[in-house]
């Protein structure tokens, strides 16, 4: 019974919540795209510093002052989003289940690097999870929506790792892999759902707060006239 269900949670299940995930991300990005393109056109300053916008977007995407002031915070936060987006895409035994769907090649990574970096992560997430529970600056902007993503995202990548390890799995492998199996799905069906979406749209962020500067006319500047800091790049 139990392979019964790990075959169609790896078919009919998998392509259904792969086609709502690509479906979701495609109207996502489309949405702020337009969003983008409305605001600008109703923007009263229509200039933008694209050299600003760039080096906003690779600071916010490379937290290089963030690892100054929260080396350890940062390091775990990096380290989860290595795991949680390398290891899906191109673990050997994931890219299989892809390719099942989407007949595409793209480089594999094999068993000892996927065990790496799948705990790389899981110890990010446990980190990341202590630091917005027990640090009150963290503590006070976490919303109860992004404790349940981190908990999830746990059990995601430690049921892939006893799925992957029996010898290692408080339960039976196949359960596990069954439990893991539909874990995925969801995860899938939740990425253009929920928070998770900004591993797609975080490159936009910055342009969107650039154009968002610029309305209504002059307003950004105006603001950076008070603050006494007109003559610094905005």
């Amino acid at each position: 019974m139990i392979d019964t269900w790990i075959a169609f949670a790896r078919g009919p299940l998998f392509r259904v919540a792969l086609a709502v995930c690509l479906l979701g991300l495609v109207y996502r990005v489309g949405n702020t795209l337009w969003q983008i393109r409305s605001s600008h056109r109703q923007a009263g300053d229509k200039r933008l510093d694209t050299s600003t916008v760039f080096k906003a977007t690779v600071n916010g995407l490379l937290p290089f002052r963030l690892l100054k002031v929260r080396p350890l915070y940062t390091i775990a936060s990096i380290g989860f989003h290595l795991g949680i987006l390398l290891v899906p895409l191109f673990y050997i035994g994931h890219v299989t289940l892809w390719q099942a769907s989407l007949p595409l090649a793209w480089p594999t990574l094999g068993p000892a690097a996927g065990d790496a970096l799948t705990l790389i992560g899981i110890t990010g997430l446990v980190f990341v999870l202590l630091g917005r529970l027990l640090i009150r600056a963290s503590r006070d902007l976490t919303a109860h929506e992004d404790v349940a993503i981190l908990i999830f995202l746990i059990f995601l990548m430690a049921s892939g790792y006893w799925a992957a390890h029996a010898t290692s799995s408080p339960f039976d492998p196949r359960a596990m892999l069954l439990i893991h199996l539909l874990l995925g799905n969801l995860a899938l069906i939740l990425t253009p759902l929920t928070k998770i979406v900004h591993c797609v749209l975080g490159p936009l962020t910055q342009l969107l707060s650039e154009i968002a500067w610029h309305f209504p006319a002059e307003a950004g500047r105006s603001v950076a006239t008070v603050l006494g800091k007109e003559n610094e790049p905005i």
